[in-house]
């Protein structure tokens, strides 16, 4: 079954020639695409277009069938993580993973449930009443990742997460990325990179763009 889809998909700034133009594409329920290329070639452009966080120009976009075009980033049933992390540094770690579920009023019981899970996942479970200032990198990147997880999303959106930490890091946590897919049931994931290694990893679709 197809979770994402693109018709026809272009995206322009103004009077300035398409940034994309004319992509079509096909994301199946629970596979693991990654957007590769080099920088400047619209790949994070194209997620952000998925995410809703770019209007779509010209073009189709479905998510789980549904069109997507004209509906708000929050309604689309998807969670990004981002290069940056993205944590509140005034939050603890459990704050920073529940956030998300406070805003949509989802029950105090419900919520402490997820994160729990989330952090039993991503193995941070003795981390949940720091601060992000008292977390490494790769740790801080698992918190973003665990508040992506909670949501329970349709679809999981990377925007090179890894690129802020070392060569040791990032391969460990290539690997967690990697295993923790396999755990997410019928939700896809779209990846964005420039690491030829990071897609030959995890990919099952890899679309390349110039």
């Amino acid at each position: 079954m197809t979770a994402i889809s693109l018709r026809s998909i272009s995206k322009a700034y103004g009077e300035h020639p398409p940034v994309l133009r004319d992509v079509n594409l096909d994301i199946g329920e629970h596979e693991f695409c990654v957007f590769l290329g080099p920088s400047g070639c619209g790949k994070s452009t194209l997620l952000r277009l998925i995410a809703g966080l770019e209007d779509v120009s010209a073009g189709e976009l479905k998510i789980g069938g549904q069109r997507v075009n004209e509906v708000q980033p929050a309604a689309r049933g998807v969670a990004m993580v981002f290069q940056s992390y993205a944590l509140f540094p005034h939050m603890s770690v459990f704050e920073n993973i529940a956030f998300g579920l406070r805003i949509a009023k989802v029950s105090s019981d419900e919520i402490r449930r997820r994160v729990n899970e989330a952090a039993r996942v991503l193995q941070i479970e003795s981390l949940l009443e720091r601060k992000p200032r008292a977390l490494s990198g790769g740790q801080r990147q698992r918190v973003a990742i665990g508040r992506a997880i909670v949501r329970e999303p349709k679809a999981f959106l990377f925007d090179e997460p890894l690129s802020n930490l070392d060569a040791t890091l990032r391969a460990q946590t290539r690997i967690e990325i990697g295993r923790l897919h396999k755990r997410f049931d019928q939700a896809s994931s779209v990846y964005v990179t420039h690491d030829q290694v990071e897609a030959m990893t995890l990919a099952d679709k890899i679309v390349l763009l110039r």
